[in-house]
């Protein structure tokens, strides 16, 4: 396995994951429901596509995994983190004012704004790693 199928493993398994977050969270704050689906489903997908990207490494070998975590990967990583962060700070704004308002559920709000922060990074990570190749 070389070192571009595993970058390429790891967008894609952080991709699905991010959008699987983004698509609960949506989906909460629409019905005012805290588990539209199974509440469950962002963090089942969270550790598969962990399972999947420590495999690709295992089956690439040790060499290929370090070349895939290279100075790239660490400025893609430290970018999407910082970005995130602020990105976290206003949603929080926004689904607050929204419970606040009476439009949301508190518990609904609460549930979309959890996976709104681990989607922010994991989709913030895969539009940078996708722009700087």
């Amino acid at each position: 396995m070389t070192v571009e199928s595993l970058s390429l493993i790891r967008v894609l398994s952080l991709g699905v994951t991010g959008l699987s977050c983004l698509g609960y969270a949506v989906m909460a704050l629409a019905t005012g429901v805290p588990d539209p689906v199974g509440w469950y489903w962002p963090g089942a997908l969270g550790v598969g596509a962990a399972l999947v990207i420590t495999v690709a490494s295992l089956i690439g070998g040790r060499r290929a995994a370090r070349m895939a975590t290279d100075e790239l990967y660490r400025a893609v990583t430290q970018r999407a983190e910082r970005q995130a962060y602020w990105l976290s700070l206003a949603m929080f704004a926004v689904v607050a004012t929204v419970c606040a308002r009476g439009l949301v559920p508190w518990d609904a709000g609460f549930a979309a704004f959890g996976c709104l922060m681990g989607a922010a990074f994991l989709l913030l990570f895969v539009w940078h790693d996708l722009r700087m190749r």
